[in-house]
């Protein structure tokens, strides 16, 4: 292993948050391969659908998945001395595109780690198998996203699990139940594409990451062969790659930047494939043995409430300005947030019923602002002071801005649910299903668990 670098890179998680403008690009258009053949796609990018096996542990299995790449070139060509090779990244989830992502953030990340004239890399994302535009897809709901919508209305109606006196609990236990029921009949008919929940595990993708790895160099072997011959294609790639002078034991090995989940699956390869690394950066690293092994995610938590402390003594340090919860009198951050936790403790009593854009009936509980707290605290920087404003906003009965924040995160918007199922359609939709998959893969089975 040549080196795995656990870091925290503060200028690379920025990054997320950058924006770019880009063209549509239909995936359909391209036809999935065994080697890898990139297409002009978006704007300035290159995108591919590699064929990989479905199960890699079973050789007579001939069903396969179409890995979704997309590629943003180095600024210099291949055979420039100053070329890096190419750094993978994933943005984390389970369930996060690569895709998307790279639209968003490729070119930043490409300018931080690029230094010009002495190296210069070529940044790839994937969407993992089963997610965004990798086929098929891990969708329990295809066209049918009325029903996916009336679900998410009922549980978000239902509450919170604590609430209802304890029949909470069971009920929603219940529609999770029935939805896994609706699941396994679906990839079991292949009405999604094919069956692939059963293969989303983490090691899988690991995989599927040392067959991107192996088909990019193929490519790179046979276009290095095109410029000395001219495009002579007669021969096999073993010999194209003897042209080349490779050393037997000069495989080639993975470059990586991973986030959040990411960095599981980063972690995951090095374990698995440590022969085939190069070298790996991994940014907000999640406990990999509480991961895998343990009661899952918990140590994730050991600083929430240190966090959410946080938005309160920070508004109180910035004052009213910056913080619209703040008031000239607040003689410490405690002012504030018994302020804020007194109006919910009201709004459990009495919640605030109002009426969305499009005419939409809303009712806001304190659960809802709650778990607006609980978003804002993965994103403190671009969150925290936004949010502020719309609770304040609230507490004075102008309900707009978090009437908004509800429909970015918690709503479903049903003005299409009819007309079209604008999911199949939306290549960056993010469906629960993904994320459920990786996890009950990566875990022990829970489904015979009581209430208790």
């Amino acid at each position: 292993m040549r080196a795995v670098i656990g870091v925290a890179l503060n200028n690379l998680a920025v990054l997320a948050a950058a924006s770019y403008a880009h063209s549509k690009f239909d995936w359909a258009s391209i036809s999935p391969s065994k080697d890898l053949i990139y297409h002009d796609c978006f704007d300035g990018f290159k995108c591919a659908r590699l064929i990989a096996p479905l199960d890699y542990k079973n050789d007579s299995d001939l069903r396969t998945v179409a890995i979704a790449m997309i590629k943003l070139p180095a600024v210099v060509s291949d055979d420039d001395p100053a070329f890096a090779g190419s750094v993978f990244t994933n943005p984390g989830g389970p369930g996060g595109a690569g895709v998307g992502f790279m639209l968003r953030a490729g070119k930043g990340l490409r300018d931080v780690l690029d230094k010009p004239g002495l190296r210069h890399y070529e940044i790839v994302s994937f969407d993992p198998r089963g997610i965004g535009n990798s086929w098929p897809r891990a969708n329990c709901f295809v066209q049918d996203t009325l029903r996916r919508d009336a679900i998410s209305l009922e549980l978000r109606g239902r509450g919170p699990l604590n609430g209802r006196g304890g029949t909470n609990v069971p009920y929603i236990l219940a529609i999770q139940k029935a939805i896994g029921l609706r699941c396994q009949a679906v990839d079991a008919n292949g009405i999604n594409g094919g069956q692939i929940m059963a293969y989303m595990g983490t090691p899988n993708v690991a995989r599927d990451m040392v067959h991107m790895v192996d088909k990019i160099a193929d490519l790179r072997a046979r276009d290095a062969v095109d410029r000395k011959s001219g495009g002579d294609h007669g021969k096999d790639l073993v010999e194209l790659k003897r042209e080349m002078n490779r050393e037997d034991d000069d495989i080639p090995r993975l470059q990586y930047i991973g986030y959040s989940y990411g960095t599981v699956l980063g972690i995951y390869f090095a374990s698995l494939f440590p022969a085939r690394i190069g070298r790996i950066a991994l940014d907000g690293v999640v406990d990999v043995n509480d991961y895998s092994s343990g009661p899952g995610w918990m140590t994730n938590l050991v600083d929430t409430d240190e966090i959410a402390d946080r938005f309160f003594s920070g508004c109180h340090e910035v004052g009213r300005k910056t913080c619209a919860l703040s008031r000239n009198g607040d003689e410490s951050d405690a002012s504030i947030k018994n302020r804020v936790y007194s109006w919910l403790s009201k709004l459990d009593e009495e919640p605030i019923s109002t009426i969305g854009h499009t005419d939409e009936i809303i009712i806001i509980r304190s659960q809802d602002i709650r778990e607006m707290l609980g978003a804002a605290l993965y994103r403190p920087r671009s969150s925290f002071i936004t949010l502020a404003a719309a609770l304040d906003d609230a507490m004075g009965r102008d309900t707009a801005a978090i009437v908004k924040i509800l429909f970015q995160r918690h709503i479903p918007h049903l003005d299409d649910d009819c007309a079209i199922d604008n999911i199949d359609l939306d290549s960056e939709a993010y469906l629960q299903e993904g994320t459920s998959s990786v996890l009950c893969a990566d875990g022990d089975s829970v489904s015979d668990y009581d209430i208790a």
